[in-house]
């Protein structure tokens, strides 16, 4: 015998939905048997456009997205993580600018993440906001898989706290651009919240600054599909909530809102609002910060804004339905929060893009560009087959995982 647990929140919100559905298309006892199907297949496509909403903004971004794989040219290297790199690469025909990011399919299938790479696909595929970097279209060939990204070039908000600490502490009124910076990963967590997409690894260099310097969420590796909860040990250590850290890792989309309070918390002061005790080992060091999680009140440096330290307390709730963003307000339950009005900050101009931000930059070439060893390299899309993160890769008739890229 086989028995199968489900959420009993989750199986109430898809039976409401079935029934609400039900109610909408049912035929009234005097129906005949036409005017049944007529209202049913109307009901249909009702549930269907429903069912494909999130999707629309996917199918329009790859049918406007029309440059290809051999017309991208390869301006440097912005960054490399754990299964590949990010270049720029411009579309000179249309004059375009794009982050691709490759990844070696030797390198994922040794790893066994193929699961995990399709599954930051099909979220990415989901979202169309100004806050989250955008996902145009996606690649392979022998070798590699591609994401073509909305390229955020000001730099990530981790490189402003260490460059521009002025603008933390220099602003008027005080707390104002931790508050902006705060909003922007707002906006971008309404939107994955919408869509029941946790992210689980929200930090200062995963926030993108856009050429006019308001900030975008990136990195969709560890978020996940969520209807209820999940139970997956994920993150990034001085942001993961208490009930990532503790056995069974029980977690739903509060553990973003955590992540915003130590984010808010670190650009304000400098450095995070735990600590790790010096260790070096990574199981040692998580549960050293668990340990701190709980050593009582924060400790807020003396030039932490004082508006931002309630805002921060309520995201930084041990128990998760207490923290701030919680509740069945979400979002707006923290853009309500007193550090706004407070600092009457204006989330319409906010929105609408036209709030002064409190810093930008415009990008530009590296200073290696224009030597010959850099020159030499700008063809290549995909890794070196001499970078450790590549991985020779031979098919597998058997295994497509790379079959919707």
């Amino acid at each position: 015998m086989v028995c199968l647990t489900f959420w009993g929140d989750t199986i109430c919100v898809l039976l409401r939905k079935v029934l609400e559905q039900e109610n909408s298309v049912a035929p009234s006892p005097f129906s005949d048997l036409k005017e049944w199907w007529v209202r049913k297949a109307r009901g249909f496509k009702s549930r269907d456009d429903g069912v494909n909403r999130m999707m629309i903004s996917w199918d329009r971004m790859q049918s406007n997205c029309q440059v290809e794989l051999d017309e991208l040219t390869k301006v440097c290297v912005l960054g490399k993580g754990a299964y590949g790199q990010v270049c720029l690469v411009e579309d000179s025909m249309r004059g375009q600018r794009y982050a691709l990011k490759a990844l070696s399919k030797g390198h994922v299938a040794k790893q066994g993440t193929q699961r995990l790479v399709n599954g930051e696909r099909e979220i990415l595929s989901m979202i169309d906001s100004s806050f989250v970097i955008r996902l145009h279209r996606t690649y392979k060939d022998a070798q590699h898989v591609y994401f073509l990204l909305e390229a955020a070039l000001g730099g990530s908000l981790v490189q402003v706290v260490k460059d521009h600490p002025e603008i933390f502490v220099q602003d008027a009124p005080r707390g104002h651009s931790g508050a902006f910076y705060a909003a922007c990963v707002i906006a971008a967590l309404e939107h994955l919240h919408e869509r029941r997409i946790v992210h689980r690894d929200i930090k200062p260099e995963n926030a993108l600054l856009d050429e006019h310097g308001y900030a975008k969420v990136c990195d969709m590796g560890f978020a996940r599909f969520v209807l209820s909860k999940t139970n997956t040990l994920v993150g990034t250590p001085d942001y993961m909530a208490p009930e990532v850290i503790d056995f069974p890792h029980t977690h739903n989309s509060s553990v973003d809102w955590w992540a915003l309070g130590v984010l808010t918390y670190e650009i304000l002061s400098g450095h995070t609002p735990f600590t790790d005790e010096g260790v070096s080992d990574p199981m040692e060091r998580l549960l050293a910060i668990r340990r701190s999680q709980e050593q009582g009140p924060l400790q807020y440096p003396f030039h932490f804004p004082q508006v931002a330290k309630g805002f921060v307390a309520q995201l930084l709730q041990i128990r998760p339905h207490e923290r701030l963003g919680a509740g069945r307000g979400g979002a707006q339950d923290v853009r309500d929060h007193a550090m706004f009005r407070t600092l009457a900050f204006d989330f319409r101009a906010f929105h609408e893009q036209k709030l002064p931000t409190p810093f930008h930059k415009q990008w530009s070439y590296p200073e290696h560009f224009f030597t010959d060893d850099f020159g030499l390299d700008r063809g290549q899309l995909g890794l070196d087959t001499s970078d450790s993160l590549f991985i020779p890769y031979d098919a597998d008739p058997a295994d497509d995982w790379d079959a919707k890229f």
